[in-house]
């Protein structure tokens, strides 16, 4: 049972994918510009349409690079508000933790995590996937996330930016050459701690002063970006980003995981679902019972293994809230599912 998705991810980052496919000149320049056009009615995109639109990319020749070259691209104005915030901002120390705070306002799909860790005299970035997509648009996405990230901090601190490490869950790539433009990050491929991105900082490098510091500037845009936010979480978006969670999670999420991701506590998560009408008790008994359905119909796993892969500690338990939701047993679910699956048309 496959559901819908949801236009979430803002679509003018693949609208600069495009311009670089075509200013190549390589490719059919006609074929592009209508791609182009019919992308630009649209503000946002759906993880499926995005999957779909790299493969599409990716199957040009010669495009191998083609996530490197989207992230040397995408300058700080790139990012709207959150960029010129950033660029705004007294230090690096808050720059980063701004992009950390706003970072769903540029690339949802996505949570980034700030980590300070005062024994080491260091500062840590995580940047993780939230939202399940194929291999190719993950890798795609981390290689674009790094070097972007790289290209925006040089952007924002120049050339006092001290080197610092940056890990990556990929493996080396072909055009690893150009990896060596990088001179201000000790770049690491094969990271397995991980999947996604981790950068480390030297503590020391927070109190660089950034040249366009403004604060009166900072707090208006500042204010502006809270707004989305707001604005974001009052429309109902909410739900859907919880939703989306809570179906797409190797394992269902608490509360407490979904509001670390949206960046908000547990009691605001709950106040803007409340607004909406839905208690999260509800909405995860309602992914979850959409969850076991579409197990019991799709896989072998026996009863106890869907219970394990819901959350469950107990199967007694999952059959227990299944028999509520449903009115019969999982295993009894199964039975008629099957039964009317080989019934002769």
């Amino acid at each position: 049972m496959q559901q819908a998705q949801i236009p979430v991810i803002p679509a003018r980052y693949y609208l600069r994918l495009i311009d670089i496919l075509i200013n190549t000149n390589q490719y059919d320049v006609k074929l592009l510009s209508t791609f182009k056009a019919e992308l630009s009615k649209t503000e946002l995109l759906s993880i499926q349409q995005i999957e779909q639109f790299i493969a599409l990319g990716l199957s040009f020749p010669n495009t191998a690079h083609l996530a490197f070259e989207l992230g040397k691209n995408l300058k700080l104005s790139s990012h709207s508000l959150v960029g010129y915030a950033l660029m705004t901002s007294p230090n690096l120390e808050h720059a980063l933790r701004l992009i950390a705070q706003y970072f769903r306002l540029i690339m949802p799909s996505f949570k980034l995590s700030i980590q300070f860790v005062p024994q080491q005299q260091k500062v840590e970035l995580w940047f993780e996937p939230i939202l399940q997509m194929n291999q190719q648009c993950l890798a795609f996405h981390i290689e674009a996330i790094a070097v972007a990230f790289y290209y925006n901090v040089l952007e924002l601190a120049g050339q006092q930016l001290q080197r610092y490490q940056l890990y990556m869950s990929l493996p080396e790539p072909a055009h690893l050459a150009r990896y060596l433009q990088l001179t201000k990050a000790n770049i690491h491929f094969n990271y397995t701690w991980l999947t996604g991105i981790r950068v480390v900082f030297e503590q020391q490098q927070l109190a660089l002063p950034l040249p366009l510091a403004d604060a009166h500037s900072l707090k208006v845009v500042e204010q502006r970006c809270q707004e989305q936010i707001q604005q974001i979480y009052h429309q109902g978006e909410i739900v859907q980003w919880v939703s989306m969670m809570l179906r797409q999670a190797n394992q269902i999420p608490t509360l407490h995981e979904c509001a670390k991701v949206l960046n908000i506590s547990t009691k605001t998560l709950q106040r803007y679902l409340q607004a909406q009408g839905v208690a999260f008790h509800q909405l995860k008994q309602h992914i979850c019972t959409e969850r076991a359905i579409d197990l019991l119909e799709n896989s072998n796993f026996s009863i106890t293994q869907i219970a394990y892969e819901l959350g469950y500690a107990n199967p007694a338990n999952f059959t227990r809230a299944f028999h509520k939701a449903c009115a019969c047993s999982p295993q009894a679910y199964r039975l008629v599912h099957a039964a009317r699956d080989h019934q002769p048309n």
